[in-house]
């Protein structure tokens, strides 16, 4: 079986989906409120470990109830915590999401917590025995850290590059798999669509895999010398919150399991779709049978 090692953000979500956004200085009920773990590779993590790939999550974790329920939850799904460091006296990264169900958009409030960006209390162990590291840019100086100790050991690096962070250009010639999003991609190559962003990338980093995200209008990924596109698959989406996290976690597992790009791109959108049909990132029914059938 392969193994996938997760550093990055981890969160405690609180979903309050709405008929529509409340007014300013006006009280509106909430139709529903679900507390859950969420981050972007927390949430691909979840994601690998229902597809069969075994996970383990490394990192820092505050000692606060947030912290506990983020772990416990984890663990539930079957992502291994045993080499996370538990940090007292720390608080955790949490956010607050509204869900319209009247324009299928999302508005989010969060506080990053206090847990460090600071490499000492990382335990990377857990590479020796990894496939692949899975990174996305938070704690950036921690990712910088393991993706070298990663790469010296032979075990490919991936990265889900959703945030232009400081020290983000250490951390790219270091990933073996990467997979942006548009709004990422343009940035970081000064590019105006996500066609031309791809090809920059490509010829900026040369990683082994390149997939560009661009949401509903699907993405594009390189195939040899070519720049080809996927489409998105249309659902009618409840909560579109963690779709970007299912697909990448979707689209390592089908790399690992050994199927071509093309191919994994389609898999990953239609997992992510099927994740949009639900409340909250991990909130539904999962494993490689249903993924294949969908």
């Amino acid at each position: 079986m392969k193994r996938v090692v997760g550093l990055g953000a981890n969160v405690l979500d609180t979903l309050i989906r709405c008929q529509r956004f409340p007014m300013e200085d006006k009280k509106t009920r909430a139709e529903e409120i679900v507390r859950t773990g969420g981050g972007p590779v927390s949430n691909a993590l979840v994601v690998m470990s229902r597809l069969g790939v075994e996970t383990a999550v490394i990192g820092g974790f505050a000692d606060d109830l947030e912290g506990k329920q983020i772990l416990s939850e984890l663990r539930a799904f079957g992502v291994s915590t045993d080499h996370a460091t538990i940090l007292p006296e720390k608080s955790s990264f949490v956010s607050y999401i509204l869900l319209s169900e009247e324009t299928q958009s999302r508005t989010c409030l969060y506080d990053r917590g206090t847990v460090p960006d600071d490499p000492s209390w990382v335990n990377l162990s857990p590479l020796d025995s990894a496939d692949l590291l899975h990174l996305d840019g938070n704690y950036m100086q921690c990712a910088i850290r393991a993706a070298k100790y990663a790469k010296e050991r032979g075990v490919k690096v991936s990265l889900d590059a959703g945030g232009v962070y400081e020290g983000i250009e250490e951390l790219l010639p270091l990933v073996d798999i990467l997979v942006p999003s548009a709004e990422f991609a343009m940035a970081v190559t000064k590019t105006q669509d996500a066609r031309s962003a791809t090809e920059a990338l490509s010829d900026l980093y040369s990683p082994e895999i390149l997939v560009v995200t661009d949401g509903s209008n699907g993405g594009y990924y390189r195939d040899g010398n070519a720049i080809r596109h996927y489409d998105s698959i249309r659902v009618d989406a409840i909560d579109t919150n963690g779709a970007g996290d299912t697909f990448h976690g979707a689209l390592i597992a089908a790399y690992l399991e050994g199927m071509c790009l093309s191919d994994s791109c389609r898999f990953a959108s239609a997992v992510a779709a099927y994740k949009c049909q639900h409340i909250g990132a991990r909130n539904y029914e999962l494993n490689m049978s249903i993924a294949k059938n969908l």
